[in-house]
């Protein structure tokens, strides 16, 4: 990277099978030499973000996320879970035997209200008591979805043990449990309450067996998969922190911390809730989308991984990256060099100032 390009970090939000479109924003910062200094990311920009940062070079990691992302089979993403399919059948059972058995009524009414998110808010206390007594709730917390493909995949293709010289943040919100996690988060998009905050971990001092717990955990939608513990704590999906002004999922707080003053965010949604205004002594660069990313919906966005809309997200991330990114870059890069410049004249002055000349022409005198 040019020495006048100031150091920057790269936040990489959270949205599914959208951060595909991140790919192509990584496929155009290789492409003009721009390499950040640091990452943080949320749920699927967490995996995205430490596969850039583990790999020997930046353009490693970006060509090498680049075929992960081409080569992702959707049935291996979404496999369900067996035993949660089991529950299931269980369940149609215990529906055709309510006439004999009309015990089995609560266990019923705990299914349907798990499908109302109305009812689920208006009956918080009857929906934790039925759920409590329903064996539905244990195989849950496990997640409706086996996570065994993001493991493996993690395992085998990603370095964690060896991060390189780039801090890594993941975002992951401390989960209080299931139901209330989703409550809380139903809750925040109905403006009422925001959830908290998340947790932003930092991998490169984590133990390296806390580590791939610790990006799951960024990635562990509730409900879809389960919660991870790190260092004791119980952890869901980073992007459910903050949910109201989208900071869990939008990580970029961890990054000014550390002191990083320049930073470039990417957006995986329509008119995300992020408020640059919050960190008044950054530079931030925005890359949100010129055209929407669900077209279909958020929900079914989430789960596309077809090869054609892997491919679609890529190319739009780029060609974003490249309105968004381009001239702002050449504008902090000029501030940059100005500053250097500034700093460089000052130093000469200061020692023109200290150089004795001053000292000498007096003592002649």
């Amino acid at each position: 990277m040019s020495p006048d390009v100031p150091a920057f970090g790269l936040v990489l939000s959270g949205g599914g099978a959208r951060g595909a479109y991140e790919v192509g924003v990584a496929q155009y910062l290789a492409s003009q030499n721009l390499v950040p200094s640091a990452y943080a990311g949320a749920s699927i920009g967490a995996l995205n973000a430490v596969y850039m940062a583990g790999a020997p070079s930046f353009r490693d990691g970006v060509s090498r996320l680049t075929e992960i992302w081409e080569s992702l089979c959707i049935e291996e993403i979404v496999k369900l879970n067996k035993q949660l399919v089991l529950l299931g059948l269980v369940h149609a059972a215990v529906k055709r035997g309510m006439l004999l058995h009309p015990e089995l009524k609560a266990l019923n009414e705990a299914f349907n209200l798990l499908t109302s998110n109305v009812q689920w808010m208006r009956n918080v206390r009857k929906i934790s008591q039925l759920i409590a007594e329903n064996p539905l709730l244990a195989k849950l917390q496990h997640g409706v979805l086996d996570n065994r493909f993001l493991r493996g995949l993690l395992e085998e293709e990603l370095g964690i043990n060896d991060l390189g010289d780039s801090p890594v943040w993941v975002s992951a919100y401390p989960s209080k449990g299931m139901t209330r996690d989703i409550l809380d988060y139903l809750i925040a998009g109905a403006g009422i309450r925001d959830t908290g905050e998340s947790h932003y971990l930092m991998l490169n001092e984590l133990h390296s067996d806390d580590r791939l717990p610790a990006i799951l955990a960024s990635a562990s939608i509730p409900v879809v998969y389960g919660h991870q513990t790190v260092q004791g704590q119980k952890y869901v999906d980073g992007g459910m922190g903050s949910a109201m002004s989208s900071r869990g999922n939008t990580p970029l707080t961890p990054l000014v911390q550390a002191g990083y003053r320049c930073c470039i965010v990417v957006h995986l949604s329509d008119g995300a809730m992020f408020n640059r205004h919050e960190f008044p002594d950054t530079t931030i660069i925005e890359v949100r989308p010129a055209e929407s990313l669900h077209p279909g919906g958020k929900l079914p966005s989430m789960f596309d991984f077809r090869p054609e809309r892997v491919q679609a997200l890529i190319r739009q991330g780029y060609t974003d990256a490249q309105r968004c990114i381009g001239q702002a870059f050449q504008a902090i890069s000029l501030v940059h060099v100005g500053k250097k410049s500034a700093q460089l004249r000052d130093q000469s002055v200061d020692r023109l100032r200290n150089d004795g000349f001053d000292e000498a022409m007096r003592l002649l005198d």
